[in-house]
């Protein structure tokens, strides 16, 4: 009997099944649903509950471009490990700041001339596909 990992997918969702408050630049979870009623509430039930797992986070390089990742001061080192898919969006600085602040991270992408290959850190591993 082979022995699987127990994965466990933790999720902000709306009733009606949605992931995101919309299909556009202007609307953006993070910004969004700690301001909306009724969401705002429970929120810190979903980042008290991330505290206590093994810490993966998958995310877009567009996504972390427009949270400032590539202007931010360098952050603290946290138990997080992140994945983020990017072909443009990131910068050299904005790969380092993953770097400095992740366990492990992991950049994914088919551009063979992105930032992160001129980046050079212990945790940094860089997927780079065709397509």
């Amino acid at each position: 009997m082979k022995k699987r990992p127990v994965t466990t997918l933790f999720m902000l969702s709306s009733v009606d099944g949605k992931i995101s408050t919309g299909n556009s630049d202007l609307l953006d979870v993070d910004s969004d649903y700690p301001a909306m009623d009724g969401v705002k509430e429970g929120l810190h039930q979903y980042y008290e509950i991330e505290q206590t797992t093994d810490l993966w986070s998958l995310n877009s390089g567009l996504v972390q471009a427009k949270l400032g990742v590539n202007q931010k001061e360098y952050p603290d080192k946290t138990p997080v490990s992140f994945v983020v898919i990017d072909n443009k969006n990131l910068t050299d600085h904005g790969v380092s700041y993953f770097c400095r602040r992740a366990k492990t991270f992991v950049l994914v992408t088919t551009n063979t001339q992105h930032p992160a290959f001129s980046v050079q850190e212990d945790n940094l591993h860089i997927i780079c596909q065709k397509n």
